[in-house]
């Protein structure tokens, strides 16, 4: 799986190799990364399926937050994908 652009696109041509490299390599470090990641959209999941959410009248401030914090979650995800081959 090609890595994302996004690692490498603010360094120079000569140097976007290398980097790509240290990425790959690195599995240790992002493969937690990538759990920590995992686990924390999965709390975010757990604690939107109750109704007890409704019960303050800001609810949908709550909701409308989980969503950009999810959103948010996902992008950083989206970074390691190359993890998943």
């Amino acid at each position: 799986m090609p890595l994302d652009s996004r690692w490498v696109r603010h360094l120079p041509r000569d140097e976007q190799e290398k980097f790509e490299q240290a990425v790959r390599h690195d599995t240790l470090v992002l493969g937690r990364l990538l759990a920590i990641l995992e686990d924390e959209l999965a709390a975010l999941e757990r604690s939107e399926e109750t109704e007890a959410q409704f019960d303050n009248p800001n609810w949908q401030y709550k909701i409308a937050y989980r969503a950009g914090l999810r959103a948010q979650l996902n992008k950083v995800a989206t970074l390691l994908n190359f993890l998943k081959e």
